[in-house]
């Protein structure tokens, strides 16, 4: 029989002609009309056998049909695989046998009259692949799933066109619905972690609402954005992560980092509802992401939320009940008598050690297990030519440390409404509302933070409240930190509202055969206002902190707002020759970006009050910035050879008011080809190969054309103006980032295999540095274009299907490793981050990694520190893998997440030792802070982790369980965990950890976190 496949990562793809199916239909004579059922469709009479030639050889018997009993009822339910929809008018019958029926429009069926004994029912359907299902002697019940084989995937390749995938010419890693939200996931970077290979996707620490990381094939830049593109639904959304001004308190930015960043702040992609997400597209290389310019080098993630389809009304809910529980702990050093107190802390100490009496202060600190729970419902569907979907949720995360949580609420109506053949337009909006409690974590310089306090808070001492509420003084430090009351009694929350919205229309100005002429024009607004809360107040037994003024209140606003624009023309033109398709595309956009935050601190709070008029001391600060892009674009892609044959070509031209020159003109252009090669062996259903050339950018951050000039000073009691020291470059421009890559794209034994192997290299050219000036130009440093580094990796994928039938069994894995290498340098090496060489710091330097780790390491002859390089925080390589096994109404599935090598500073292990509490003083701490003197590599650790990343086991309830409540199409009950085993040599809290936040190069630093939680949930979805 005739059989086509095509490839698609996450499904089998097979595609049977018409005549195939026709064939096997006829292959069995019709059953007695007496026992045809009423149901069943008239059967296809047997074709006449053509002519035999002489030297044709006999004819085989073809055995007899099998004749039907009557006999059990069979009952079921057939799904799509990827979406889990009910599939109607899907023709269930008896294998050797006419008698069958149909399923419903929601994909239940009842088979009557099926034989006793182990029975053989075949699936088939127009629009899917044909199945084989073996039932038991007395099986009566059964789910089937089917692979849509005619409904291609199709992947976006440009701003207005996309192609399918088995026709792409560069690797793009997709995520559909199914595969993002198996487990509940706080946000949706987090439910992307170990999906994606060549995304590196990294908790900064475990806070609720979120704060990740998503590095693409390494390191792209220095000093400019660290952040890749997010687009949903044609919006270009903002991912700004904005201090919360807890800084002013801590007074993290002192010292060796002056940068906000410890702030533990949230990026915010966070607030999307992971449940609206029809499907993520992730461009990680510059071939596939040139199309975006000069926002792209960090890469693109396209997000396609939900859109109503043809059918009934369709209504989802889903509740779900849960809790966060600590993961890890640090542990402490256990005190055996009172001797080795006083040498620890003194003769003072004596008088709160008691023999026996010990207190779990983590525990004490993160031990809250209280309820958390999400609430979501959407109906979708379609009348007459109007798509709608429409959604609501209501989050609540309880926090593990007291006064810490995350809740989200979120409304989404998409709506799609065609007029006549010619006008087609799509409206989405999303209104969002969160609450993030962060607490107070991350480095301070005032010894503050709950982990800052935790290493003198041992074991022995009693830090709880009293009777009446009152929490004692820690009297090992002299600012009598208690942990336990500052994480009572400050507030830190994060307010957020947020609307994003989009829309789009599609004229169709010729359509027919051969030619397909259209515009797309679209405009859509990404607009959130975040509110900071911050308060210390008067009775904390820290506070004042370094002033005189006992109580802080803080208010910060920022209000930020994305718009953009775009109007495209595409023309499809398919000769009746079938030569070729050739898709011709080119437009405009216009693009806008707009932050003003606003702080304003209050000190010395009367009568403890928390407003900040309350306050007798009172500053402001103000960051504003606005960036405007013009972008000018054409594409050309090209289908040849029968569509195995792929070319793709496109230049993009764009304008920035970020760069020196806003009115000059940036281009990116892309090249791209893809071959899918004929069948060479009957176990080969596809062999692709690619090979790619594209070029992206990354902006100047908004001012680095300009000198500086804080309002913050005076001169004799006048307000002036002072000079920061920084001079800024007019000729300033984009980060030049260009990357070739090539790839296989491989189907075998019937889709059963499927795998993809990519190469790439990455070269970054004009790096946006400083360099030092001499002191007579009155500045110290200028910012300016200079230096290279490259990035080489590999990526690879393999999906597995090795057992199929009554037990399904899906298994993939993704691989991906990178090496970096800073190949110029106009100026001398110096640090980016960091603690300085003593405690290991960043370096870059000419010829070495970009990401390495440098430290002391001896002293030479004359006393000298030697610096060498210690550790490097780029994996050695990471794994994901997934798995998927099925049997009836049972599902389980899971994702082990293996990260092997990354090195990470362990500065909170610092803090025990210098405190005398860590687990393993005695044994080993004493030493370390000998050693680390000569040597930083002391506390340079080993990242290297094993995490079971997630885990759901589900249940659908059986559909006669189900059809008693009226309404009611199905019900599923499953239970679910997220980060629910580590396997690491690693001694801090989380291997992931990176206390700098959203950096390039400054990441993998330990010091105070907020500690990992685990997550556990029990979920109920039911549809109507």
């Amino acid at each position: 029989m005739t059989l086509r496949r095509a490839l698609i990562p996450g499904c089998v793809i097979a595609l049977f002609s018409l005549e195939t199916l026709a064939q096997d239909a006829n292959s069995a004579a019709p059953a007695p009309e007496s026992q045809a059922p009423a149901a069943q469709a008239p059967a296809t009479p047997a074709p006449q056998p053509a002519a035999a030639s002489p030297a044709a050889p006999a004819p085989v018997a073809q055995p007899a049909p099998v004749v039907v009993v009557a006999g059990r009822t069979v009952t079921g339910r057939v799904a799509d695989r990827l979406t889990n929809e009910g599939l109607p008018l899907v023709r269930v019958i008896i294998k050797g046998t006419t008698q069958g029926v149909e399923t419903e429009l929601d994909g239940t069926f009842s088979l009557t009259n099926v034989p006793a004994g182990p029975v053989t029912l075949l699936f088939s359907s127009q629009d899917y692949g044909e199945r084989e299902v073996r039932i038991g002697a007395e099986q009566r019940q059964l789910n089937v799933q089917l692979d849509n084989i005619f409904s291609e995937e199709m992947v976006v390749v440009g701003r207005a066109s996309e192609v399918a995938r088995k026709n792409l010419a560069n690797s793009v890693a997709s995520v559909n619905a199914e595969e993002l939200n198996r487990s509940p996931a706080q946000t949706v970077d987090q439910a992307l972690q170990g999906k994606v290979a060549g995304a590196n996707i990294q908790s900064n620490s475990g806070a609720p609402g979120g704060g990740i990381q998503m590095r693409m094939r390494g390191v792209s830049t220095i000093n400019a954005s660290t952040a890749p593109l997010y687009v949903i639904d044609g919006v270009l959304v903002s991912d700004v992560a904005i201090a919360s001004g807890i800084y002013t308190v801590t007074d993290s930015v002192g010292g060796s980092n002056p940068n906000p960043t410890q702030d533990n702040q949230v990026n915010r992609i966070a607030d999307i509802n992971p449940n609206d997400i029809e499907s993520i597209e992730v461009l990680k290389g510059a071939s596939a992401a040139a199309i975006y310019g000069s926002k792209a080098a960090n890469g693109v993630v396209i997000i396609n939320t939900k859109r109503g389809k043809e059918g009934e009304p369709k209504v989802d809910v889903t509740q779900r009940l849960g809790f966060y529980s600590l993961a890890n702990k640090i542990g402490t050093r256990r005190f055996e008598n009172v001797q080795e107190v006083i040498d620890t802390y003194g003769e003072d100490a004596a008088a709160y050690y008691q023999p026996g009496r010990t207190f779990d202060q983590e525990a004490l600190l993160a031990g809250r297990r209280d309820l958390s729970s999400e609430t979501l419902a959407s109906v979708s569907g379609a009348s007459g030519n109007t798509r709608y979907f429409a959604s609501a949720m209501v989050k609540n995360d309880e926090g593990i440390i007291a006064n810490t949580g995350y809740e989200k609420q979120s409304f989404r109506l998409n709506l799609g409404q065609k007029l006549g053949e010619a006008v087609e337009v799509n409206v989405a909006t999303n209104l969002i509302h969160t609450l993030g409690q962060r607490g107070l974590t991350n480095n301070d310089n005032q010894t503050i933070t709950y982990y800052m306090t935790m290493p003198y808070a041992p074991e022995f001492l009693d830090l709880q409240a009293d009777s009446a509420g009152v929490f004692p003084e820690n009297p090992l430090l002299g600012n009598g930190a208690n942990p336990l009351q500052t994480a009572a009694l400050v507030k830190n929350d994060e307010n957020v509202w947020r609307f994003i919205g989009s829309g789009d229309i599609t004229v169709n100005l010729l359509k027919n055969d051969v030619n397909h002429l259209r515009i797309l024009a679209n405009a859509g607004v990404d607009r959130f206002q975040q509110e900071n809360s911050v308060l210390f107040p008067p009775e904390l037994n820290f506070e004042p902190v370094d002033d005189t003024f006992p109580g802080t209140s803080l208010f910060g606003t920022s209000q930020v707002r994305n718009l953009n624009g775009g109007l495209n023309l595409v023309h499809t033109y398919r000769p009746e020759s079938k030569f070729l398709v050739a898709t011709t595309s080119g437009g405009v956009q216009l693009e806008e970006r707009n932050v003003d935050s606003v702080y304003v601190i209050a000190e010395n709070l009367n009568a403890g009050q928390p407003n900040i008029d309350s306050g007798t001391v009172v500053s402001v600060r103000q960051d504003r910035q606005l960036i405007r892009d013009r972008g000018y674009y054409v594409q050309e892609e090209v289908l040849m050879l029968d569509e195995r044959l792929t070319l793709v070509g496109a230049i993009r031209g764009e304008q920035s008011s970020a760069n020196g020159d806003e009115n000059k003109l940036f281009f990116y252009p892309k090249l791209a080809t893809a071959y899918r090669i004929p069948s060479f062996h009957p176990s080969v259903n596809e062999f692709k190969v690619r090979l790619a050339y594209g070029e992206t950018g990354n902006q100047p951050l908004y001012g680095m054309k300009f000198n500086s000039l804080p309002t913050s000073n005076n001169i004799q009691g006048n307000p002036g103006l002072v000079g920061s020291g920084v001079a800024g470059d007019p000729n300033i421009r984009p980060e030049r980032q260009r990357e070739i890559e090539a790839g296989i794209d491989a189907l075998f034994f019937g889709g059963d295999v499927v795998a993809e192997l990519t190469f790439y290299q990455r070269n970054i050219s004009d790096l946006i540095l400083q360099r030092a000036l001499p002191p007579s130009t009155g500045f110290t440093n200028q910012i300016f274009n200079g230096g290279s580094l490259r990035n080489r990796g590999i990526e690879a994928m393999l999906q597995v299907t090795p057992v199929r039938g009554a037990v399904e069994w899906t298994s993939s894995a993704t691989f991906a490793l990178n090496r970096s290498r800073v190949t110029k340098l106009s100026v001398p090496g110096f640090p980016a981050g960091g603690f300085g060489d003593a405690l290991g710091s960043f370096r870059i330097e000419e010829g070495a990694s970009a990401t390495q780790i440098v430290g002391n390491v001896g002293r030479d002859e004359n006393g000298t520190p030697i610096v060498q390089k210690i550790g490097d925080t780029e994996p050695d390589f990471v794994v994901g893998f997934s798995n998927t096994l099925q049997y009836q109404d049972f599902s389980l599935s899971f994702l082990w997440h293996w990260q092997q090598g990354s090195d990470i500073i362990n500065l909170t292990r610092f803090l025990y030792d210098a405190a005398g509490t860590s687990p393993d003083f005695e044994e080993a701490g004493r030493q370390r802070l000998t050693d680390r003197r000569t040597n930083a590599g002391i506390y340079v650790e080993d990242a290297s982790f094993v995490k079971l990343r997630e885990v759901t086991f589900a249940y659908s309830l059986p559909k006669q369980w189900v059809s008693a409540i009226p309404k009611v199409k199905s019900a599923r009950l499953s239970v679910s965990g997220r980060n629910l085993l580590t396997f690491t040599s690693y001694s801090g809290l989380d291997p992931e950890v990176s206390n700098f936040g959203n950096q390039a190069i400054a990441r993998n630093i330990d010091v105070a976190p907020f500690p990992p939680s685990r997550s556990f949930w029990t979920s109920l979805d039911v549809g109507f």
